[in-house]
């Protein structure tokens, strides 16, 4: 039972975090484009007083300037700003997590270990068989159990979050964790919650769970409302276990001018807008009371669908003009002189949540002049060291930049990359060294 003088204080909690605006708010927020096309044809088409005023005309675009080369070159890019650069990348739930694993701090045979983990995850997003997989593991990379259940703890704070979970309290407990709740009494209360109350939740023992919890009905039935709409039972289930094209929300080009942003999804996305049919018919006299009182349900739920979706676009876009404020040598010269630029620093100059920022960075992508990259990799939760994309591209740099004659060797690699504060030896420059397959230093050298 929860001691009396939290009670008030966790009830301000519950009404902060987990009132049913503030959850709608953040489901927007969080949908990656496709998702939130699929949303926007759902609520148009259950309620009257939502009409799209524009259907989605991105993803037809793209599939058709990707289409052809010939197309492409064709295609006058001046009236369709922010698609010039853009590649067709598909990725399907493996793809977007060994993804993940080139942009983690894992290094040689724990990155190995992730790819043999992420392998054995189904379409759902579920790892299967854990316990002999993990054995195997352990005889194949000679490694103990305790590496093997650490590198797990990694993948499982990939995106889609609760990926890699080996069951369904687990994979629901992870997206809590991942949430960023400031109240830890809230947090352990949802925790509990999913821990020990997932049955009595499906047969609706909203009592006996209060009783448990020391809450009273109203707040188990906020936390069941925050389950049920805003964690994800199958992390994975949004690929379909196929290939799906990676579908950038933001453009930034460089110009004469400097960079330029483009809101792709603004741009070329649906909008939607009140039905001017049903407002007027809400207006009208004529109207019966009944009708007028579910025109006025539906109009209430369509202002706050199209207030969700103008926020969306503005956080969004404060977080990319800061990446071009703050990363312009990252847009000039590529991902080795990313600057750290972490998700906690954004809330406390925009003045928002920590998770407000994390809905928005999630399973979004921006292209770049170097590329097509995840948004949260240029602004990541917390503080990173050099990431193994990152240790690479540097690689890459000092091989190009050598002297042909004198090539540099796999230990002068590593002492410069030591000199930039990358801690790394000899074996795993060696390693990165030939999977980007750039050969030795003797195979290099030029007369």
């Amino acid at each position: 039972m929860i001691d009396l003088s939290l009670q008030a204080n966790l009830s301000q909690s519950l009404d902060l975090y987990l009132a049913p605006r503030v959850i709608q708010m953040l489901k927007i927020l969080n949908l990656p484009y496709l998702e939130l096309v699929h949303e926007i044809v759902k609520e148009s088409e259950d309620n009257v007083m939502l009409e799209v005023e524009r259907q989605d005309e991105y993803v037809a675009m793209l599939q058709y300037l990707t289409s052809d080369k010939k197309i492409k070159n064709e295609t006058d890019f001046s009236e369709l700003p922010g698609l010039k650069n853009f590649a067709r990348v598909d990725k399907n739930l493996e793809d977007f997590l060994l993804e993940q694993v080139e942009n983690s701090e894992l290094e040689d045979k724990n990155a190995l270990i992730a790819k043999e983990l992420i392998a054995n995850i189904d379409d759902h997003g579920y790892l299967v068989g854990y316990p002999l997989l993990r054995d195997k593991i352990m005889q194949d990379f000679d490694v103990s159990r305790p590496t093997v259940d650490k590198v797990l703890k990694v993948i499982q704070q990939f995106e889609p979050e609760g990926v890699a979970a080996r069951d369904l309290k687990e994979c629901l407990l992870i997206q809590v964790a991942a949430y960023d709740f400031d109240h830890e009494q809230l947090r352990h209360i949802l925790q509990q919650f999913i821990e020990n109350h997932l049955t009595d939740l499906e047969q609706a023992q909203y009592q006996k769970i209060a009783t448990a919890l020391g809450l009273d009905e109203k707040g188990v039935k906020e936390i069941a409302n925050f389950i049920h709409n805003n964690l994800n039972p199958y992390p994975g289930a949004n690929f379909g276990g196929e290939s799906r094209m990676v579908i950038p929300s933001f453009a930034i080009d460089q110009t004469a001018k400097g960079f330029v942003v483009t809101n792709l999804e603004k741009r070329y996305g649906p909008s939607i807008t009140i039905s001017r049919t049903y407002q007027k018919m809400l207006e009208d006299p004529k109207t019966d009371a009944k009708t007028k009182n579910f025109l006025k349900e539906r109009l209430k739920r369509a202002k706050e669908l199209l207030e969700d979706f103008q926020k969306r676009g503005e956080t969004l876009e404060k977080i990319v003009r800061k990446i071009i404020d703050s990363q312009q040598a990252f847009l000039k010269q590529g991902l080795i002189w990313l600057q750290p630029l972490t998700q906690k620093s954004l809330a406390d100059e925009f003045g928002l949540h920590p998770s407000t920022i994390s809905r928005a960075v999630a399973e979004k992508y921006i292209q770049t002049p170097q590329g097509l990259f995840p948004l949260k990799l240029l602004c990541p939760r917390g503080p990173k060291g050099a990431t193994v994309a990152k240790t690479k591209s540097l690689i890459v740099e000092l091989i190009k930049n050598e002297a042909g004659h004198d090539p540099l060797t796999d230990e002068q690699l590593t002492l410069q990359l030591q000199e930039r504060g990358i801690q790394i030896t000899r074996r795993t420059v060696a390693f990165y060294r030939q999977e980007l397959k750039l050969g030795p230093a003797g195979d290099r050298r030029k007369p």
